[in-house]
């Protein structure tokens, strides 16, 4: 009985790594799924960053009235015109367009900033469902609305994120940034600001 069972498991071994040898093994094993899942996954993400990739160039401000703001009273396009002046000007006193030269993106999720000829290093995530990009930097992260339109991208922020960029980009001190943009703090709450950049 014994000698019949050790010739079976002998027969049977011979024949899985028969098997195994000629590529006709049809069990997936844990880290090949792994593995694939992970390519799968990345791939997806290289393909939806394709839509914000690309290196891009300051041009102006950018204003988006999302509701019932205290400029909503004036109207939504007289609201508009007046925060981005607003902006215009500050941008101007920060010297955004001088020290800023380009925001690279990648589509491996990799962003180069280009401030007062350094360059600046981290990585992003876009989220093409909710229409944000998250800017990652160290232990600093900064969450904006994208948009893309044409050979533009709209970069829209909340006041206090926008603020928190602003230092960055600016190279001064946060108290010049924050009489600059002092304005800001006049409820603003429905309104989203930022940049528009152009494809470079």
């Amino acid at each position: 009985m014994m000698k019949q069972l050790a010739a079976t498991l002998c027969v049977l071994a011979v024949f899985a790594a028969a098997t195994a040898r000629d590529g006709c093994q049809t069990t997936i094993q844990p880290d090949s799924t792994r593995t694939l899942t992970g390519v799968d996954s990345g791939q997806e993400r290289r393909e939806a960053n394709h839509t914000v990739a690309g290196t891009w160039q300051y041009e102006s401000p950018s204003v988006q009235a999302q509701g019932a703001s205290v400029l909503g009273k004036l109207g939504k396009p007289i609201a508009k015109s007046k925060l981005t002046g607003k902006l215009n000007k500050a941008y101007k006193k920060l010297k955004i367009k001088k020290r800023w030269t380009s925001l690279r993106l990648d589509t491996d999720g990799i962003w180069i900033m280009t401030v007062a000829g350094k360059d600046i290093k981290g990585k992003y995530d876009y989220n093409p469902d909710r229409g944000t990009i998250t800017l990652r930097w160290h232990l600093m992260s900064v969450t904006a609305e994208v948009e893309r339109k044409g050979e533009h991208l709209h970069l829209l922020f909340d006041a206090d994120r926008l603020l928190a960029l602003m230092r960055l980009l600016s190279g001064i001190s946060s108290s010049d940034t924050l009489k600059a943009l002092a304005f800001l703090s006049e409820n603003y709450n429905d309104v989203k600001v930022g940049f528009r950049l152009k494809r470079k």
